[in-house]
């Protein structure tokens, strides 16, 4: 049996589709008034899922980023430790109970 060996040229024509294929699959969408927070469409989704108030936390920073010039590796991330730190703050404060629930939960 001969074993058909692919030449340079074909190789980085099968690399190139399949860098090709990684990228689309994990495109970031510009969110904010400033369009500078990014997040796959899969990252927005499951944070959407999770936090209530997303799209505020969303504008709070992308005003942030803006203004400061700060960079995040990962903007998905931070915006997770923005709404836990927020519903910390707001389980802190004295006044009327938080009754909300997830989508499935019953009280």
């Amino acid at each position: 049996m001969i074993a058909q060996k692919c030449t340079p040229n074909q190789r980085n024509k099968n690399n190139l589709k399949d860098n090709h294929l990684v990228r689309t699959n994990g495109t970031r969408l510009m969110f904010g008034e400033y369009r500078n927070v990014f997040l796959t469409e899969k990252d927005y989704k499951r944070l959407k899922a999770d936090f209530s108030g997303l799209d505020n936390l969303i504008e709070q920073l992308s005003a942030y980023i803006q203004s400061t010039g700060k960079k995040y590796s990962d903007h998905a991330a931070t915006l997770r430790i923005w709404a836990k730190r927020q519903k910390l703050e707001q389980k802190q404060t004295p006044g009327i109970p938080d009754y909300t629930f997830k989508k499935g939960e019953s009280l």
